[in-house]
């Protein structure tokens, strides 16, 4: 006899359906237009546009209402990535801060971080990075070298970030140091908010192929953090961290997904009636509709306090699979012979590239999937 369990996916509820309705009026009155093709002009695009989103109250609806939030579940949240996702609207600017760091800081800091450090996220008045990878220190966080010592209320940090997204124009960086032992174990990391103003900070542009200053490398020399900036304590790194990606994986994941959806909608009406490529738009869309239920599922699961560990992982393989193929597709589909790297689809191909890297490598994704939920042995040293 074979046993099915059943497993929760997300509802969405009347007052959920408001929230839609309203955020639809809103976004029909408030249209801000595409962004700017300039990129430091695009970065104040988006931190308006999310501003105007907070005083609307369509920011933070899950938080509790002691943080400055509504106490709504994740469906409203989700609401939002999905009207976001089906239009042309401006993406999130503080969406690090606002799906990765509050929900950390909400179950790790105190009451005075809280007070302290989550009022500018809703806003984007104060944009956050993450300061987790390092150049020997990639998708591997137990790599870390940047080192903080105690010196009485405080802690020095000298080492370097790369890959910082959205450090140029950050107020605040949930970084990650090494507080005792030697790189190659996760026991001895320490998680702190650094105020990227602290002397000793120095950031450095990275530009893309698209001449985008997204990441940066980050440096730090002697730079003092007070001890009362330590989100949980010294030592629990590694378990702070490691909350963050569930947080980060389910609504980023929803957003991007919904984003697709219109891209492939937009595929449809451009090739027409051409038989060669309906067969490969439905595969696009049936990817897209098994990467949507398991989103769905990682976000009732989530919400219940129930989400399994590497589950996230299988979200963000997922995603990276149906960015690349329906970027891809779309530029095959459109593809001309003096097409080089100035249009939207040429631009979202080169993109797409890099989803397989952020947040997470697909190598270190399937070793999670691996270990975690399948819960195969780890290949000896």
């Amino acid at each position: 006899m074979v046993t099915t369990v059943l497993r929760p996916t997300l509802r969405f509820d009347d007052a959920d359906e408001d929230v839609r309705a309203r955020l639809r009026r809103f976004i029909d009155d408030h249209d801000p237009g595409r962004p700017s093709a300039d990129f430091p002009e695009r970065v104040a695009q988006l931190r308006q546009w999310q501003a105007a989103l907070c005083a609307a109250g369509f920011i933070g609806m899950s938080w509790p209402e002691s943080d400055g939030g509504q106490g709504r579940g994740l469906s409203a949240e989700a609401v939002l990535c999905e009207e976001l996702g089906r239009t042309t609207m401006p993406e999130l600017i503080n969406r690090i801060a606002l799906y990765t760091v509050a929900p950390m800081i909400q179950q790790w800091g105190t009451p005075e971080q809280r007070s302290r450090l989550l009022p500018g996220m809703l806003d984007a008045s104060e944009i956050w990075c993450q300061g987790f990878s390092e150049p020997s220190a990639g998708s591997d966080l137990a790599g870390i070298r940047t080192r903080a010592r105690r010196d009485g209320d405080d802690w020095v940090i000298n080492g370097q970030k790369v890959w910082t997204s959205r450090a140029l124009w950050s107020k605040w960086c949930a970084l990650l140091v090494r507080t005792d032992g030697e790189p190659g174990s996760h026991k001895g990391l320490t998680l702190v908010a650094l105020d990227m103003g602290t002397p000793g900070v120095t950031v450095r542009p990275l530009y893309q192929m698209l001449h985008e200053a997204h990441f940066s490398e980050v440096f730090f020399d002697d730079v003092r953090v007070p001890h009362a900036n330590v989100i949980g304590e010294p030592g629990q790194g590694w378990r702070v961290a490691m909350s963050t990606m569930g947080f980060e994986r389910g609504l980023f994941v929803l957003e991007r997904q919904i984003g697709l959806r219109r891209r492939l909608a937009v595929l449809a009406e451009q090739v027409g009636e051409r038989p060669d490529a309906h067969v490969k738009l439905g595969e696009l869309a049936a990817m897209l509709e098994v990467l949507r239920a398991h989103t769905y599922r990682t976000l009732a699961e989530q919400d219940l306090g129930i989400l399994e560990p590497g589950s996230t992982s299988v979200d963000k393989l997922l995603l990276t699979e149906c960015y690349q193929a329906v970027c891809g597709e779309a530029f095959d589909l459109n593809s001309q012979p003096d097409r080089l790297f100035m249009d939207e689809i040429a631009h979202d191909l080169i993109e797409a590239r890099s989803v397989s890297i952020y947040s997470g490598s697909t190598e270190i994704q399937r070793n999670v999937i691996g270990s975690q939920i399948l819960g195969l042995p780890r290949r000896a040293k």
